[in-house]
């Protein structure tokens, strides 16, 4: 059996295949209606809730922070909660905890387990995030075969039963917490990714955050009082801003709304203008527009060159999101919704069936076909320029080489930084710097860095002297962090904590 994990920032969702190979949501194992996991935690000790657990005991344990949003931290190295002695928690552990319950649902749902499996993450993720994903399923002991990028697995969900042979699909996917954009064309069992971009923190948090900047300035205006911040009412604040921008996002006709609230012991009317949420709201949707525009620009195409515009992700399901973009579609266009809420998961579990019957012969597997997400380049002792090795959407995988001339007898280090960037003046990603110490005693010296960039969008390095052809060896130092990552702790820690009662 295989299993597809859609690891979004607001929900996961788990698919695998019935017998007829129909891809299926795995349901929670305590709630059979339940089809997916909020991406939130809990720790209580060595208790950790996850999911709607969480959200049902967090009124219990108001002195206790919900942990939400971390998919927004992977390769940060910053901590995303504090437990009671102190412990950072990283990203990495928390997503670990979600897999650990995701792992028993699906073998409460699959008693025979499952052999291969796929995690997704978003088109636009640098290396240090991809990498980040990686280790959380390293922590939960989790048997990963590969990690696939969203739209792919949405397209690869779509094509399971749509044709949309040598068609361009532009998959925009729209979530909790990212936005993603990938233009794909298929021809018979080959899947080619031409383009992508996206954007890393825009999603229904943001939407989230209008509605909540409205009812704490609503209840400024009742109360004279500044909003509580304790816990208890942050938490509450969260899940109501949500429900009620679904509510606004989803209005069959557009109306304000006004709602009774009580945070602690102040009770007051919130009043919701329709049209100025709307207009805020419409400033982050035309952000994806741009986005758009700038990815079929690098191609030398327009909106109208796309065939197919399939909608994924849970803020696209929104219908506000949905007009915008069905005003823009000419009469050639389709504007299509496809399972936004669980076509990731189930093409991720196509993508992993694909891997375990590739040397069967009556099974043909899917070949991806990708391209780089971003421009890759060397950086020298923090100069303002870059040396480009690798252009964005260059096919993958794809290795360049670098070549540096010195005199070790002047230095007797050398240092090099690695990064990634759609626009060098704008978002540079710093990945780490290239050390090498120790160089040998000569007056001159090639030293050549081959840079590559994998088919699943992770960079590897290496290091040689460039006039022998000999390895180099060198460290890779990440930029300094107040708190210091380290595997073997954040695995004590995921290990000690019971999850929703099991281990």
């Amino acid at each position: 059996m295989v299993l597809g994990i859609d690891l979004g920032t607001s929900n996961t969702v788990a698919a695998t295949l019935s017998r007829d190979g129909s891809p299926v949501i795995v349901p929670d194992a305590f709630n059979k209606n339940e089809t997916s996991t909020p991406s939130i935690a809990l720790l209580d000790g060595k208790k950790a809730f996850i999911g709607q657990f969480a959200e049902n005991l967090y009124e219990i344990y108001p002195q206790k922070s919900i942990v939400s949003h971390f998919k927004r931290n992977f390769g940060t190295q910053e901590p995303v909660y504090f437990d009671e002695k102190n412990n950072p928690w990283f990203s990495e552990s928390i997503a670990a905890l979600v897999l650990k319950k995701i792992k028993y649902d699906t073998e409460m749902y699959m008693p025979d387990g499952f052999t291969n499996s796929v995690i997704t993450v978003p088109a636009h993720y640098n290396d240090v995030q991809r990498k980040s994903v990686i280790e959380a399923a390293r922590l939960a002991n989790f048997p990963l075969s590969a990690i696939l990028e969203e739209p792919v697995a949405a397209a690869l969900c779509y094509g399971n039963t749509n044709n949309f042979e040598d068609e361009i699909i532009l998959v925009y996917d729209f979530g909790g917490g990212t936005f993603d954009l990938t233009l794909i064309t298929k021809s018979k069992n080959q899947l080619h990714v031409i383009a992508k971009d996206g954007v890393n923190k825009l999603g229904g948090k943001e939407f989230d955050e209008i509605v909540s900047s409205t009812i704490q300035n609503n209840f400024y205006l009742a109360t004279k009082k500044a909003f509580p911040t304790d816990r208890l009412s942050q938490n509450r604040l969260k899940k109501i801003s949500e429900q009620i921008k679904i509510q606004l996002n989803d209005s069959e006709q557009p109306r304000d709304l006004s709602k009774w609230m009580m945070f602690g012991r102040d009770a007051f009317e919130c009043k919701f203008n329709y049209e100025q949420y709307a207009s805020a709201a419409m400033q982050l949707i035309q952000k994806t527009d741009s986005t758009v525009s700038r990815c079929l620009r690098s191609l030398g195409m327009q909106l109208s060159d796309v065939n197919k515009f399939v909608l994924i992700g849970g803020t696209s399901s929104s219908k506000m999101v949905y007009n915008y973009w069905n005003q823009k579609m000419g009469p050639h266009q389709q504007l299509i919704y496809h399972q936004p809420l669980s076509s990731v998961a189930k093409g991720a579990a196509l993508y992993a069936n694909s891997l375990q019957q590739s040397e069967q012969s009556d099974i043909r597997p899917v070949e991806l076909r990708s391209v780089s997400t971003y421009n890759i380049g060397l950086r020298l002792n923090q100069q303002t320029n870059i040396d480009l090795a690798i252009h964005r959407n260059t096919p993958l995988p794809v290795t360049a080489k670098k070549a540096y001339r010195i005199n070790p007898n002047q230095q007797r280090s050398f240092q090099v930084q690695l990064c990634q960037f759609w626009d060098a003046a704008e978002d540079v990603h710093e990945l780490g710097n290239i050390v090498i110490n120790q160089l040998p005693l000569v007056n001159d010296l090639m030293i050549e860095i081959q840079i590559e960039n994998r088919l699943n969008g992770t960079i590897g390095v290496k290091v040689k002297n460039g006039d022998s052809g000999q390895d180099i060896r060198f460290e890779f130092h990440k930029k300094n962090a107040q708190h210091k990552y380290d595997f073997q702790e954040q695995l004590d820690l995921v290990n000690q904590v019971f999850v929703n009662n099991y281990i």
